[in-house]
């Protein structure tokens, strides 16, 4: 052995395995990409983009005793769609478009329902949590399929 062998300091191997950092964590930050459409007596919206809190406001403000009153939220990520409309002070028709393999045949899930619960519902397919077990849901088909 060679004196300058062992005057060198030996070589540290440090395992980064142990200190690696995966690289693929989820955020709890989700992109909501909701759009929604409204009509009431002083407002129309066509598809512009809106949160949780916006799309509550909006609600308050379609005017029950003006027909035809609606809004819509569509989430593009997930592909649903619930529409609202306020028939009494707190008095609301909801109704979500049954749509199998991306074609919609007429048929819809309908309700109504109080806006406590309304809201509370909103809140879980702004989530994007199942949503659909907060109302009543009743099958229909309407429009010019209604009698097909």
């Amino acid at each position: 052995m060679r004196l300058l062998d062992v005057l060198k300091p030996p070589v540290l191997q440090k395992n980064i395995s142990d200190e690696t950092v995966d690289q693929k964590t989820d955020s709890d930050v989700k992109f909501q990409d909701i759009v929604y459409y409204m009509h009431t007596r002083t407002k129309t919206v066509q598809n512009e983009p809106i949160n949780f809190f916006k799309a509550i406001d909006e609600m308050q403000k379609l005017d029950w005793k003006y027909s035809p009153n609606y809004i819509g939220f569509t989430n593009n990520n997930t592909q649903e769609n619930v529409q609202f409309s306020r028939t009494e002070q707190d008095k609301w028709y909801a109704e979500t478009l049954i749509k199998p393999d991306g074609n919609w045949n007429g048929y819809v899930w309908c309700c109504y329902s109080e806006f406590k619960t309304i809201e509370n519902m909103l809140e879980l397919f702004f989530e994007e949590v199942s949503w659909s077990q907060m109302l009543s849901w009743k099958l229909k088909r309407i429009g010019k399929y209604a009698n097909d």
